[in-house]
This record gives C-alpha cells, sequence and structure tokens, in this order.
C-alpha cells in the first residue's frame, strides 16, 4: 500500500514546512532584538506564503472535491484558477476597509 501523499498535497506539505521554517526564524531575530523592519518585512512574507499555500489547496479542493464525478472545460477551470489568483494578489487583508463600504449611501448621505 502506497503511504505517500499525492503530487499537489506533497507540495502544500512543503511549503507549510518552508513558512514554519520561516516563523522560527522571526522568532530568532526578535529574541537577537533585530530590527522591527526587517521582522516586518518577514512576516510579510510568511503572509504572502500561506497565502499561495491556501490557494493551493483551494484549487485542489475545486479539483479533487467540488469537480470530483463532473466534467469541466479546462478553459473554464483555468479561468477559475485565474479568478482565485487575482482574489489572492488584491483580496482585502483583516481589517481592511472594503472598497464597497458606503455604496449603498448616496452622495448626499
Amino acid at each position: 500500500m502506497n503511504m505517500e501523499p499525492p503530487p499537489d498535497t506533497k507540495s502544500i506539505v512543503t511549503r507549510l514546512r518552508r513558512i514554519e521554517g520561516q516563523m522560527r526564524g522571526i522568532q530568532r531575530m526578535l529574541e537577537e532584538d533585530r530590527e522591527c523592519e526587517l521582522v516586518l518585512t518577514q512576516l510579510m512574507a510568511v503572509r504572502a506564503s500561506i497565502d499561495q499555500a491556501g490557494l493551493l489547496l483551494m484549487d485542489t479542493h475545486i479539483e479533487k472535491c467540488l469537480l470530483k464525478d463532473l466534467q469541466a472545460d479546462p478553459a473554464r477551470l483555468d479561468e477559475l484558477r485565474e479568478a482565485l489568483k487575482m482574489w489572492a494578489r488584491f483580496g482585502l487583508v483583516p481589517g481592511a476597509a472594503s472598497p464597497l463600504d458606503g455604496l449603498d449611501e448616496g452622495p448626499l448621505a
């Protein structure tokens, strides 16, 4: 019986291990009292890495779970992947104001 995870899962696990290493590095930076800007830069890199791991997992979920028994049009699937990439790239960060905030209010509100 083959106990090795599928290639897509293996890729996600590899990314998560890399993130784990980055987090240990950030902890060391804090213990060594490194410059705040450098620590923040590394935290932003970890956040971007987590977003990419999430995007990979979402792609796997769509393909292997949601569309499991369906015949998906490859072109439409590529469009969906591109939309997910755009969302990850331009999506809102937690706590950020939404560009849709206040749209229901008129100019005289």
